[in-house]
């Protein structure tokens, strides 16, 4: 299998392509125009299909991390 064979999988399961090694995520779109400029051609071994809703639930969770952070610091500032 190679790397476009997997990115082709990708596609038709409605997946995206992750890598655990730095955390990267790519729809097979943004993962294809990547490799056409020469980056991110790692060996199908490098990346795992996973489905795009978890990529969301994770902005989402560091979303409202940053909210709390934001509150957190206005509530400081408040103080004074």
């Amino acid at each position: 299998m190679t790397l476009q064979d997997l990115i082709d999988q990708a596609r038709r399961e409605g997946k995206w392509l992750w890598c655990h090694y730095q955390d990267l995520w790519f729809s097979p779109a943004q993962l294809e125009a990547e490799n056409a400029k020469g980056k991110f051609r790692w060996g199908p071994v490098n990346w795992k299909l996973r489905s795009p809703i978890e990529r969301l639930a994770e902005a989402e969770q560091k979303a409202g991390e940053a909210i709390e952070e934001r509150n957190r610091i206005a509530r400081e500032i408040l103080k004074r």
